[in-house]
């Protein structure tokens, strides 16, 4: 069977500085166009890596440039071996090719890379979040085998004397589960050695606080006259229209395009499912009234063929991945 074409090579991650104006090094794997990355646990600046580059390096940089050549001979030894090559089958073999070394940081670092490279930004800030708490809770290298009950039930006391709240407890350790599940199914850990459960660490859940308005409360918003032209009114609006068209959230708004609209209807599929109901998509439609045709006609931008730009000014045409989520965050703070 022929063997697939794969390149391998160590690069700095520029997507993401981290201190002292330093970019995580990651093993980068290319195969028919797909790449993926993984952490290799190395930082360097802009000059450093020059230096390490350079014919003349000498030093701890020396040594980290023969570390950084036997991370690449190790993945070209373990892509030789698969036939045809699968990332999936990459990642099992390659992490399985040296137990105990993959550190909690950076089984956290690859899998935030696997989630930016499907664009799933959100997520990945979630997990980087995460990793920044566990990171200041025990500084230093921490291995998967170091993270038991003991272990967990000191960082949620140390979160909640901190001044942090029980559920952020449990959204950070829900990714740190994950974190987990993916090493048992790579092969780097032992399924004996999963620390959560029943008779070990049980996650803990907030309670949802969230309450609806009642009727008098959504028609104060409606009748609120907010002065013309003013950043209240905007959010007003956008307010009402979301709630016209059956609750539909800022990131489904910003994301309206003219091909969504019919002169009686709106119809989208929801952002937050759109990846994991892809063999099913569920379209939703918003018959379109008075009120929400007044709002289009208010913010809405100009409808030019061939009718695909956005509904609305919050996002451009050319905006994409991370800097769109940040658009949209960013409205929906002024919004809220």
């Amino acid at each position: 069977m022929k063997h697939d074409k794969v390149h391998v090579k160590i690069v700095p991650d520029i997507r993401r500085i981290k201190t002292a104006s330093k970019y995580p090094l990651k093993l980068r794997i290319t195969c028919k166009g797909a790449r993926k990355y993984y952490a290799t646990g190395l930082d360097v600046s802009d000059q450093q890596w020059e230096i390490i580059n350079s014919p003349e390096v000498k030093g701890k940089f020396q040594k980290m440039r023969i570390e950084m050549a036997e991370i690449e001979k190790k993945a070209l030894e373990c892509v030789s071996r698969i036939v045809p090559f699968s990332f999936a089958v990459f990642e099992r073999e390659f992490f399985r090719a040296a137990p105990g070394e993959q550190t909690l940081e950076m089984a956290y670092d690859n899998y935030i890379a696997e989630l930016c490279a499907n664009e799933q930004f959100g997520s990945a800030n979630s997990y980087r979040n995460s990793k920044s708490a566990l990171k200041r809770f025990r500084p230093g290298k921490v291995r998967f085998e170091d993270v038991t009950k003991e272990f967990l039930n000191e960082f949620e006391k140390w979160m909640i004397e901190s001044g942090r709240s029980i559920s952020t407890v449990g959204i950070y350790l829900r990714t740190l589960c994950t974190i987990f599940n993916n090493a048992i199914a790579q092969g780097v850990v032992r399924p004996e050695m999963y620390p959560f459960g029943r008779r070990k660490y049980v996650i803990p859940t907030g309670r949802n606080m969230k309450r609806a308005l009642n009727i008098d409360q959504i028609r104060q918003i409606f009748q609120y006259k907010a002065e013309a032209g003013s950043s209240l009114e905007k959010a007003k609006d956008f307010w009402m229209f979301s709630y016209l068209c059956n609750g539909m959230n800022i990131a489904d708004i910003a994301r309206l395009r003219w091909s969504n609209i019919s002169p009686e209807t709106i119809s989208f599929q929801r952002e937050k499912t759109k990846r994991t109901r892809r063999d099913n998509p569920i379209t939703i439609t918003v018959v379109r009234n008075a009120q929400i045709n007044d709002l289009i006609e208010k913010w809405g931008r100009p409808k030019t063929k061939p009718f695909n730009g956005y509904l609305f000014d919050i996002l451009d045409i050319n905006d994409q991945g991370e800097p769109a989520r940040l658009k949209v965050q960013l409205f929906i703070g002024y919004c809220g």
